[in-house]
């Protein structure tokens, strides 16, 4: 047009090709389900022992190399892939579930992290009683995690899934609660069962009053409303016992495992059968 200028920029021109080549290589990927999922351990305060396992999705690609989960979930966000890949993930973590229980490795929950879009499909109730059913699992063997992102969803349909999925017998588990929008009204009105301390209060827990009170605040919460609450983000001996101390249930970082692929998983799990971390 007349009265302007316009430059062009060889950085964003190679930005948007790369966004766009690695669009096509996550469609790839997700065709001939090149992505996997690693095991993250989550530790009952109580006992000492494993609670369950939270699905942490990974990709390796040959040209990008290991691209970070905060780089391919918020892509598949935006072209539309966020359905499959959350069904992919569904799937993938109840077949490990159900092939451990063959072998008899126990593992006593699986929990899948699946976006506020996933629940827009009203099919989704259906699509989890399946893959339980396919695996010979029971509802109360998953746990789907939402964010507080779905508090803000307007979509009717995201209610009635998370309320059917509810009544079907699967948990439903609030991610990183304190972190964004949390209202305790809407969460008075959601079916969930557990809520997780968002990582951000356990960093500086050992030093930060203010954190601690908060913990504590969202442990009174949760315990008020008759849910689970586990602690994400726990590296410090410190930061365990203080969570222990304030009768935080479950517990998950870095202190018990990273997120281990299903063999590597199943090795820290043997060599920990008779090992509790108290």
């Amino acid at each position: 047009g007349r009265g302007r200028f316009s430059f062009f920029s060889n950085e964003m021109n190679a930005v948007a090709q790369e966004r766009l080549a690695l669009e096509a290589a996550l469609r790839e990927a997700l065709k001939h389900e090149q992505l996997t999922l690693h095991y993250q351990p989550q530790i009952n305060m109580k006992t000492g022992h494993i609670y369950g396992v939270e699905a942490l999705a990974r990709w390796y690609h040959h040209e990008f190399g290991e691209v970070s989960p905060a780089r391919f979930i918020p892509l598949a966000e935006e072209c539309g892939l966020i359905g499959e890949l959350g069904h992919w993930a569904l799937r993938e973590a109840c077949r490990q579930l159900g092939s451990w229980r063959k072998r008899g490795i126990n593992v006593p929950m699986i929990s899948v992290n699946l976006s506020p879009t996933n629940f827009h499909n009203l099919n989704l109730p259906q699509m989890v009683m399946n893959a339980l059913q396919e695996n010979a699992l029971s509802p109360q063997d998953l746990t789907l995690e939402i964010t507080e992102d779905v508090l803000l969803d307007t979509n009717p349909s995201t209610l009635k899934t998370l309320l059917q999925i509810h009544e079907n017998g699967s948990r439903l588990a609030m991610d990183d609660f304190g972190s964004g929008y949390s209202s305790l009204n809407y969460l008075r009105k959601l079916p969930v069962s557990e809520l997780k301390l968002d990582k951000s209060f356990v960093e500086d827990i050992e030093h930060d009053e203010t954190c601690r009170a908060l913990s504590y605040a969202a442990l009174c919460i949760g315990e008020s409303l008759q849910l689970t609450v586990i602690a994400e983000g726990v590296e410090k001996t410190a930061q365990h016992y203080i969570l222990k101390e304030q009768g935080y249930h479950a517990a998950q970082g870095y202190l018990f495992s990273k997120p281990l692929p299903p063999s590597v998983f199943e090795q820290w799990l043997a060599e920990h059968k008779s090992e509790a971390f108290l």
